[in-house]
Protein backbone atom coordinates (compact mmCIF):
# COMPACT_ATOMS: atom_id res chain seq x y z
CA UNK A 1 0.00 0.00 0.00
CA UNK A 2 2.87 2.31 0.90
CA UNK A 3 6.20 2.36 -1.51
CA UNK A 4 8.91 1.60 1.16
CA UNK A 5 12.67 3.00 0.67
CA UNK A 6 13.25 0.27 3.26
CA UNK A 7 12.15 -3.22 2.63
CA UNK A 8 12.68 -4.43 5.83
CA UNK A 9 12.97 -3.35 9.74
CA UNK A 10 11.72 -1.24 12.41
CA UNK A 11 11.40 1.76 10.17
CA UNK A 12 10.03 0.00 7.01
CA UNK A 13 7.38 -1.80 9.80
CA UNK A 14 6.57 2.04 11.47
CA UNK A 15 5.92 3.79 8.27
CA UNK A 16 3.37 0.92 6.89
CA UNK A 17 1.84 1.24 10.17
CA UNK A 18 1.44 4.85 9.76
CA UNK A 19 0.61 4.22 6.15
CA UNK A 20 -1.97 1.54 6.96
CA UNK A 21 -3.70 3.83 9.77
CA UNK A 22 -4.86 6.90 8.36
CA UNK A 23 -7.08 7.46 11.76
CA UNK A 24 -3.71 7.64 14.10
CA UNK A 25 -2.59 10.23 11.38
CA UNK A 26 -5.64 12.30 11.48
CA UNK A 27 -5.17 12.53 15.25
CA UNK A 28 -1.98 13.78 15.74
CA UNK A 29 -2.37 16.03 13.31
CA UNK A 30 -5.36 17.45 15.10
CA UNK A 31 -3.53 17.28 18.53
CA UNK A 32 -0.67 18.71 17.35
CA UNK A 33 -2.86 21.37 15.83
CA UNK A 34 -4.45 22.12 18.90
CA UNK A 35 -1.12 22.19 20.88
CA UNK A 36 0.10 24.97 18.26
CA UNK A 37 -2.78 26.82 19.05
CA UNK A 38 -2.30 26.69 23.13
CA UNK A 39 1.08 27.61 22.70
CA UNK A 40 -1.03 30.86 20.44
CA UNK A 41 -3.34 31.51 23.43
CA UNK A 42 -2.52 32.24 27.26
CA UNK A 43 -3.08 29.46 30.12
CA UNK A 44 -3.17 26.31 30.01
CA UNK A 45 -6.80 25.50 28.60
CA UNK A 46 -8.78 23.18 26.42
CA UNK A 47 -6.85 23.18 23.34
CA UNK A 48 -4.11 22.32 25.18
CA UNK A 49 -5.60 19.37 27.05
CA UNK A 50 -8.29 17.99 24.11
CA UNK A 51 -4.67 18.37 21.97
CA UNK A 52 -2.47 16.26 24.09
CA UNK A 53 -5.31 13.40 24.72
CA UNK A 54 -5.55 13.63 20.49
CA UNK A 55 -2.09 12.96 20.27
CA UNK A 56 -2.10 10.18 22.78
CA UNK A 57 -4.78 8.52 21.10
CA UNK A 58 -3.43 8.85 17.66
CA UNK A 59 -0.39 7.09 19.05
CA UNK A 60 -2.17 4.36 20.93
CA UNK A 61 -4.13 4.01 17.31
CA UNK A 62 -1.35 4.60 14.85
CA UNK A 63 1.23 2.34 16.16
CA UNK A 64 2.22 -1.43 16.40
CA UNK A 65 4.46 -1.52 19.78
CA UNK A 66 5.71 0.48 22.19
CA UNK A 67 9.27 1.32 20.47
CA UNK A 68 6.87 2.40 17.68
CA UNK A 69 4.84 4.92 19.62
CA UNK A 70 7.88 6.51 21.50
CA UNK A 71 9.98 6.82 17.94
CA UNK A 72 6.43 8.52 16.76
CA UNK A 73 6.16 10.37 20.11
CA UNK A 74 10.21 11.69 19.70
CA UNK A 75 9.32 13.35 15.91
CA UNK A 76 6.36 14.80 17.05
CA UNK A 77 8.30 16.52 20.56
CA UNK A 78 10.89 17.82 17.62
CA UNK A 79 8.49 18.69 14.87
CA UNK A 80 6.50 20.79 18.21
CA UNK A 81 10.18 22.24 19.77
CA UNK A 82 10.93 23.90 16.41
CA UNK A 83 7.46 24.97 15.79
CA UNK A 84 7.57 26.35 19.58
CA UNK A 85 10.88 28.21 18.51
CA UNK A 86 9.62 29.67 15.58
CA UNK A 87 6.41 30.86 17.51
CA UNK A 88 8.52 32.14 20.76
CA UNK A 89 10.93 34.09 17.80
CA UNK A 90 8.55 35.81 16.30
CA UNK A 91 7.20 37.13 19.45
CA UNK A 92 10.27 37.99 20.76
CA UNK A 93 11.16 39.74 17.44
CA UNK A 94 9.06 39.23 14.27
CA UNK A 95 5.59 40.34 13.35
CA UNK A 96 3.71 38.79 16.76
CA UNK A 97 6.15 41.22 18.83
CA UNK A 98 4.06 44.23 17.53
CA UNK A 99 1.10 42.79 18.02
CA UNK A 100 -1.55 43.86 20.84
CA UNK A 101 -1.34 40.61 22.26
CA UNK A 102 2.05 40.80 23.18
CA UNK A 103 2.58 43.04 26.21
CA UNK A 104 6.16 44.89 25.39
CA UNK A 105 6.31 47.30 28.37
CA UNK A 106 8.99 46.93 31.05
CA UNK A 107 9.00 48.63 34.37
CA UNK A 108 12.18 50.61 35.44
CA UNK A 109 13.93 50.70 38.40
CA UNK A 110 12.67 54.15 38.63
CA UNK A 111 9.44 54.07 39.12
CA UNK A 112 9.48 51.36 41.66
CA UNK A 113 11.63 53.46 44.20
CA UNK A 114 12.03 56.50 45.93
CA UNK A 115 15.03 58.64 46.84
CA UNK A 116 15.57 59.67 50.64
CA UNK A 117 14.94 63.40 49.38
CA UNK A 118 11.35 62.40 48.13
CA UNK A 119 10.62 60.17 51.23
CA UNK A 120 11.39 63.27 53.76
CA UNK A 121 9.13 65.64 51.54
CA UNK A 122 6.40 63.18 52.04
CA UNK A 123 6.32 62.66 55.96
CA UNK A 124 4.17 65.28 57.18
CA UNK A 125 1.88 66.02 54.46
CA UNK A 126 -1.69 65.92 54.19
CA UNK A 127 -3.58 64.56 51.88
CA UNK A 128 -7.25 63.10 51.44
CA UNK A 129 -8.34 59.67 50.66
CA UNK A 130 -9.81 58.60 47.37
CA UNK A 131 -11.12 55.44 49.01
CA UNK A 132 -12.08 53.71 51.98
CA UNK A 133 -8.43 52.76 53.68
CA UNK A 134 -9.06 48.84 54.89
CA UNK A 135 -6.12 49.52 56.24
CA UNK A 136 -5.11 49.78 52.33
CA UNK A 137 -6.18 52.25 49.73
CA UNK A 138 -5.51 55.34 47.89
CA UNK A 139 -5.28 58.76 48.39
CA UNK A 140 -4.15 61.82 46.93
CA UNK A 141 -1.24 63.86 48.50
CA UNK A 142 0.08 66.52 47.18
CA UNK A 143 -1.71 66.74 44.27
CA UNK A 144 -0.88 62.81 43.25
CA UNK A 145 -2.37 59.43 43.37
CA UNK A 146 -0.70 56.96 45.38
CA UNK A 147 -1.25 53.78 47.37
CA UNK A 148 -1.26 53.96 50.96
CA UNK A 149 -2.13 52.54 53.82
CA UNK A 150 -3.58 53.50 57.19
CA UNK A 151 -2.03 52.06 60.38
CA UNK A 152 -4.35 49.42 61.40
CA UNK A 153 -7.31 51.51 61.23
CA UNK A 154 -10.42 52.55 58.93
CA UNK A 155 -10.79 55.18 57.27
CA UNK A 156 -13.06 56.43 55.42
CA UNK A 157 -13.43 57.92 51.79
CA UNK A 158 -12.71 61.74 51.54
CA UNK A 159 -11.36 61.75 55.26
CA UNK A 160 -7.92 63.85 55.65
CA UNK A 161 -5.17 62.06 55.90
CA UNK A 162 -1.08 62.97 57.01
CA UNK A 163 1.85 60.93 55.91
CA UNK A 164 3.16 59.57 59.17
CA UNK A 165 6.44 56.97 57.16
CA UNK A 166 7.28 56.01 54.17
CA UNK A 167 9.56 52.87 53.50
CA UNK A 168 10.46 52.75 49.40
CA UNK A 169 6.72 52.50 47.84
CA UNK A 170 4.55 51.76 50.98
CA UNK A 171 3.75 55.20 52.72
CA UNK A 172 1.93 54.71 56.01
CA UNK A 173 -0.82 57.51 56.52
CA UNK A 174 -2.96 58.19 59.54
CA UNK A 175 -6.64 59.77 60.10
CA UNK A 176 -5.80 64.04 60.90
Amino acid sequence: MFPLVLSTGFFADWAQGWADNIGGIVLVVIGMILIVIEMLIPGFGAAGISGGIALIAGLVIGSYSLPAAMFSLLIIVALLAVIAAVIFRSALKGKLSRSPVVLNTAIDADSTTRTGEETKKLIGMRGTAVTALRPAGIAVIDGKRMDVSSEAEFIDKDAEVEVVSVDGMKVLVKRV
